[in-house]
């Protein structure tokens, strides 16, 4: 007789661990592990009180890692919480406990790695990874110490190290809070600043500072340039306008002029040989590639943009005209989510300066890296965000900005359909008192469709919402809890589309002969495309921008073709929606037949 044994349960590990967990990659300090551990604790729905309370709910763990007062969390007994806490709490301490030891222990080979050991400056790794982040509004500045050289042959090798020495405090001292500075090489140094206007002033002190502590008679020259969005080029203009100032006679400091290149875009080429790899699963491969553009001084936003977003977006347009499968297009957001995380997990993120910006996808949309690249992004911009996950339900997300004290809400929408999803999101932000921001390509290129939904602000790039959102740390906009009103017949042909769409499917084969002859996988995306037109067509009556719709047409005819499907399909398609979509609402079939000529007559 077979002995039988008990299968042992399997848990659901919370999100909130996940993060705690990735987050002791990150811990340097007892206040950082801290400040993870208080995260936990509420996220896990517990609660901290000082260490000496007394009573059944407090657990007594300390979880300050010696960093301020002691606190201990706290849970009613038998609640989901205190389970959770019981169960994740514990463990994470314990391995929060073993990082910073070791990290203690690799502090001096750490800072060996990174620091100048005669001046004591961060040296040219570190420079590069700074320049690798280097924004729209950054400055660079290449300092040379002026006939150096001629220190080292008269006075000798020692006299030119103290000048090293000595110029490398001064430079040191002499920059403020985000400035970044290093030892380029030799006698080469280099200053970023976080904006433009102060690059003249901070000269003027390092020279004042120099000559009251140079141990020789060496002055210094340099050339300021302004990002132009490539960190190399911009280097070399800064270093072009060093050459010049050498050229005037030195001990001077020379503006190169900006020149941003339209259209930028360090990574086209790269998309492809990303794209290779990723398909298949293959992550060493194609994360090491988002690491060699960093290396190469491509900054993180740009990757970020312009090989991983576009890499997503192409995945998602290949998955759809059947050259990949899902498996395929599953592999390739594991693949990009891990080079997300590489790429952002060594940044040196200025710590978030109070405030706490949600970010999430529009509801009922389950892709959510676009969300996350937009997160991570802002972090590196210094705000403190959370990112939720995908498709979260606008309840639970109110929910979540009341329990976390947020003060923004952040809402990525990549396509269109999801648009009644956003209004719902805000609607709940807005009865809060919260302000929203939104963003993604579902957008377009202004605020209008923003505006249309009542958000309080959008944002084309990740930098422009940092800059928005940092505004509203010291003037929040004014926002209105009443509901933002819409166009009714919009939200039912949104809420319906399924049913309509599969409406029209229904009637499709008298419209469409070849019909007859398509396998089960063909008539599941005829029947998908119909919906998505509904969805379309509800999105741009939603925010009164018909362009939604003609440029959906567009689309979606492109795509027929590439699947091989003729133009006829796609008019039969919409002939068979306009009786359905006229039972709903006339002007809504009206917009309908508007798309139809449109085909008809040929390219807009």
């Amino acid at each position: 007789m077979t002995q039988r044994v008990e299968a042992e349960p399997h848990y659901l590990v919370p999100g909130a661990v996940f993060d705690a967990t990735r987050s002791l990659f990150r811990l340097r300090t007892g206040g950082s592990a801290r400040r993870v551990a208080e995260h936990l604790v509420r996220e896990l729905g517990g609660h901290l009180v000082p260490a000496g309370t007394d009573g059944p709910d407090v657990i007594q763990v300390d979880v300050s890692f010696g960093d301020g007062e002691p606190l201990l969390p706290a849970a009613a007994p038998g609640s989901a919480a205190r389970a959770l806490l019981e169960r994740y709490l514990a463990t994470f301490l314990l391995d929060a406990r073993l990082v910073l030891q070791l990290s203690g222990q690799n502090e001096l080979l750490a800072e060996s790695a990174s620091t100048d050991s005669l001046t004591g400056l961060p040296n040219r790794r570190m420079l590069e990874r700074a320049l690798g982040r280097l924004s729209a509004d950054d400055t660079v500045i290449m300092l040379d110490l002026d006939h150096f050289k001629q220190v080292n042959d008269t006075f000798g090798h020692a006299a030119g190290d103290a000048v090293l020495r000595v110029f490398g405090h001064v430079l040191g001292a002499t920059v403020r809070g985000r400035d970044t500075v290093g030892r380029f090489g030799g006698e080469e140094f280099v200053v970023v600043l976080p904006s433009m206007q102060g690059a003249d002033a901070f000269l003027d002190r390092l020279r004042a500072e120099w000559l009251t502590k140079r141990p020789f008679p060496v002055t210094f020259s340099a050339g300021i340039a302004a990002s132009t969005g490539d960190p190399d080029e911009t280097v070399h203009l800064a270093d072009e306008a060093l050459y010049q100032a050498k050229k005037a006679g030195r001990d001077q400091w020379i503006w190169a002029l900006a020149r941003r290149p339209a259209g930028y875009l360090p990574t086209p080429d790269y998309v492809p040989a990303y794209l290779r790899d990723a398909v298949l699963g293959n992550r060493g491969p194609a994360v090491q590639l988002t690491l060699d553009l960093l290396d190469r001084r491509v900054s993180r936003e740009r990757i970020v943009v312009d090989l991983l977003a576009a890499a997503q977006r192409e995945v998602g347009q290949r998955w759809y005209c059947n050259e990949l499968t899902p498996a395929d297009e599953h592999l390739a957001s594991g693949v990009t989510a891990a080079a997300l995380d590489m790429l952002m997990s060594d940044e040196t993120v200025p710590p978030a300066d109070g405030g706490l910006t949600v970010v999430t996808c529009a509801e009922g949309d389950f892709h959510a890296l676009a969300a996350q690249m937009f997160g991570e992004l802002l972090r590196g911009h210094g705000l403190g965000v959370t990112v939720l996950g995908a498709s979260s339900p606008a309840e639970v997300v109110a929910e979540y900005l009341v329990r976390s004290g947020a003060d923004s809400l952040a809402v990525s929408c990549s396509v269109p359909i999801f648009f009644p999803g956003v209004l719902r999101l805000i609607d709940v932000a807005h009865r809060q008192g919260i302000p929203v921001i939104v963003g993604g390509l579902a957008f377009g290129v202004s605020a209008r469709r923003a505006e249309r939904l009542g958000a309080d602000a959008w944002a084309l790039t990740a930098a422009d919402a940092a800059v928005i959102l940092s505004g509203w740390k010291s003037e929040p906009p004014w926002v209105s809890r009443a509901p933002m009103l819409v166009d009714p017949v919009a939200l039912r042909l949104s809420a319906q589309a399924d049913a309509l769409g599969g409406a029209a499917f229904d009637g499709l084969a008298a419209r469409l002969p070849a019909m007859a002859d398509y396998d089960e996988r063909q008539l599941a995306r005829t029947r998908e495309d119909l919906v998505f037109i509904v969805g379309f067509l509800a999105a741009s009556l939603l925010v009164a921008d018909y362009e939604i719709f003609g440029d959906f047409l567009d689309w979606l005819q492109n795509l027929l073709a590439r699947r091989g499907v003729p133009p006829q399909a796609l008019i039969a398609g919409l002939e068979a929606l306009g009786p359905v979509i006229e039972a709903v609402d006339t002007a809504a079939a009206l917009l309908l037949d508007r798309g139809r000529q449109g085909i008809l007559n040929g390219p807009r």
